[in-house]
């Protein structure tokens, strides 16, 4: 019996200095928690690089438009001419800001707002979409900033950006998301702009 006893205390000291395969089992735990935190972490700087992106793009295609060469209306002689056409072709360098990302995931919508001085709103005057987007119904009431009232501005540009985003472009299941950017600007050449 005691022998029997002395050669289990022997292996049980044998099997607790053995560490051969230690490194093989701690590497199985924390591989598969390692490799989801580096996935979030490479998805979540895409998103953010991709944010950048899409900021920059709202405000690139509102200030183009703003920017739109002057042709005076003929019925308001305070107002500028812009084509519809020529919106929508300004609202279409935003695959030039995106790339190399494609702009097929990104809608864009311009609208123009007439200030109330008193409720600091804006209310759409009219608004043109681009690439699938929903314009915003003509009507609507935007809040604003109080300092773009008290700059005195009656029309402000109002340039909506929205980017589908999804992380490893469906290699794994991760649910797609929705990133957007809104930019808001005077109109340089004119108080307003009566689109045709």
């Amino acid at each position: 019996m005691v022998d029997m006893l002395h050669t289990l205390a022997c292996r049980w000291r044998q099997w607790r200095r053995d560490d051969v395969g230690v490194a093989a089992v701690e590497l199985a735990l924390v591989a598969p928690v390692a490799l989801v935190l580096l996935s979030v972490g490479v998805a979540g700087g895409q998103a953010l690089q991709i944010y950048h992106k899409v900021v920059v793009t709202a405000h690139t295609i509102t200030d183009l438009v703003s920017r739109s060469p002057y042709s005076p209306d003929s019925n308001t002689p305070t107002a500028e001419d812009v084509s519809t056409t020529q919106i929508q072709t300004d609202m279409a360098m935003s695959q030039m800001t995106m790339y190399p990302h494609s702009a097929t995931a990104l809608t864009a919508v311009m609208s123009q707002l007439q200030v109330n001085a008193t409720t600091n709103q804006g209310t759409v005057v009219w608004s043109i979409p681009y690439n699938g987007a929903n314009p915003l119904p003509i009507g609507t009431k935007i809040a604003l900033d109080p300092a773009y009232v008290a700059a005195g501005a009656t029309y402000l540009l109002y340039g909506q950006v929205s980017y589908s985003y999804q992380p490893f472009n469906g290699m794994l299941t991760l649910p797609s998301m929705t990133l957007s950017a809104t930019e808001m600007l005077t109109i340089r050449n004119a108080p307003q702009i009566i689109t045709y």
